[in-house]
Formats: C-alpha cells, structure tokens, sequence
C-alpha cells in the first residue's frame, strides 16, 4: 500500500497530459468509498460494480456517473433482478467493455455505448519491439478453473498424441488450480502468482495461448498474448473476441471437433512462416485497446467534454 501510495498509477492519468489540462483537472484517491465531503465539487463520478452504484445513489447526482460494466455480475453472484433493477433505474451514463456484455443487457439497457479496456502500457509497448522470428515454446495453456482447464488438457493431450514433442506452460490462474492441471496434466510445468513483467515474458516465449473459456465479460489475456505475438487459439464469440480475433490471420478458433483442431495446431506450429506471418498481423488488431488515449474514450463516450 506505501509503495502504491508514493507513485499512484491511475487509469485516466493521461488526462492530465493532455494540453491544458492539468489546470482544470484534478484526481482525489480515497480509501473505500468517498464521503458527501470528498466528493464535493467534482464534475462526474466514475464507478465500475453494482455495488459502487448503488452505494453512491445518494452521495453524489447520478446524472453525472459514469458506470463501465465490464460483465453483468449476476452471473458471479446472482440476484439477476435486483442488479437489472438497478441498472434500469441508473440515470447516469452507463458504457460497456464489449459487445457480448451489451447483448447481455439489451433486455434493460438499450445500445450502451461501446468503450473497450485496455491492455497495460507494459504489454503494449511490446507490440513495437517483439521479434517476430525469435524461437519460442509451443504451448501456454490458461488454466482459470477446472471445467476450462480440462478442456485445455484435453486440446494438449490430443495434440501430444500426433506431436509428442509439442512443449506445453500451464498458467494458473486462481486457487487450486495448480492442483486441477496436474492431476489431467502429470508432470506438466506450471507458473502461478506471476508479476506483470513475468507475465509478459511468458507471453514473449510462447507461439500458441489456448484459452479455453466458455464465457467472459471481456477476456484479456489474448488481447495481451497478441501484444507480445503469441497467438490465441480461442471460442471466436467469447468476451471482446469480435473486435480483434480473425481465424488464421491472427487467431486459431476453437470449434467442436478436437481432431480437426489439434492437427490444425500441429500444422501452424510446424510451420515457422506461418508463425510469423501471424505474428506480423497482431499488433494491428488490438489498436482498439490502446491504453494512452483510454480516459479521453471513456469521457467521449459519455458525453463529458
């Protein structure tokens, strides 16, 4: 917390770089939540949870909040009624993190404006300077839970079994799931409770991500591997997928038919042109998650000026 406290990182600080700006604008950091006080004489309010909405309803106008949903949380936590409710009721401007998210809310929330997040400044920069013909691992599995994770182990086995030489990472992501990837995955390297300059490293140092979900609000670790040119194998309709994946050009789509997949997989890691044609197509795909101008997209998506 003290070192935080000595060099605070904000989202939005290239706000204040903006020209000008830096007399007009000012950034309060508070602990927990803000006070009637603490708010006083502030133009608008971000929040970013439910809970964040409904517990500043009546501390600062709602007219000037700013509420990014990033995933409906009732599928976290339930109470579908109660959040749609609240959500409904907001009078502040409300702006999602991907399409699937305002699909989701359509029943409630009619054509949210659209604001992608952004990858850290640490991953995008390595857009500009990862090399595309460095030799690299084949494989780094994310394994976020079990049910995912066995999908992932179900892809390496497969693939083992027509490339036993195929060399495999497994990232875990969350408690226990350690334990999960080594008992589908015996002996298999695993990294956990990684830094972020670890977490570009191991990006840096595999060609394949697979990313076996099912479902999210937004989904960023392929955003990142493509940053730093390791390239996604992923469903083409989970979380932001839409605004950036193109099957075979930067990404490998995951379907249904797990033979077909795993040869496909074998057929691009053996072909190192490929590889790096894939890699040349990355950087350009995640221009919409650039984080250098992503506090000025949010403002213009709410109409602030």
């Amino acid at each position: 917390l003290r070192r935080w406290l000595r060099k605070r990182e904000f989202a939005f600080s290239e706000l204040l770089d903006q020209k000008n700006s830096r007399s007009r604008i000012s950034v309060k950091f508070v602990l927990r939540y803000a006070s009637k006080r603490q708010l006083k004489g502030l133009d608008c309010l971000y929040v970013d949870s439910i809970a964040q909405v409904y517990d500043y309803r009546h501390r600062f106008p709602q007219q000037r909040q700013i509420y990014l949903l990033w995933h409906p949380e009732e599928h976290s936590h339930g109470h579908a009624e109660k959040f749609k409710e609240i959500r409904k009721s907001f009078s502040g401007k409300i702006i999602v993190a991907s399409p699937v998210i305002a699909k989701q809310v359509s029943d409630h929330i009619a054509n949210p404006p659209l604001v992608p997040a952004p990858i850290s400044l640490n991953l995008w920069e390595q857009r500009e300077i990862f090399d595309v013909n460095a030799s690299r691992k084949d494989i780094l599995l994310l394994w976020k839970n079990n049910q995912h994770g066995n999908v992932g182990a179900d892809i390496v086995k497969a693939l083992k079994a027509i490339r036993p030489r195929t060399s495999v990472t497994v990232w875990c992501w969350g408690l226990g799931t350690r334990d999960g990837a080594l008992a589908a995955l015996p002996g298999v390297v695993t990294v956990e409770n990684l830094t972020e300059s670890q977490l570009r490293d191991l990006y840096l140092n595999h060609s394949l991500l697979i990313f076996p979900s099912e479902f999210e609000g937004f989904g960023m670790p392929p955003i990142e591997a493509l940053a730093c040119g390791c390239i996604p194998v992923l469903r083409p309709d989970v979380g932001a997928a839409e605004l950036y994946a193109k099957d075979g050009e930067n990404s490998l789509f995951m379907n249904n038919d797990l033979a077909a997949l795993v040869k496909r997989l074998a057929s691009v890691l053996d072909s190192p042109e490929r590889l790096r044609t894939m890699r040349k197509a990355a950087p350009a795909s995640i221009l919409k998650f650039d984080p250098n101008t992503y506090g000025p997209r949010i403002l213009m998506a709410a109409g602030v000026e």
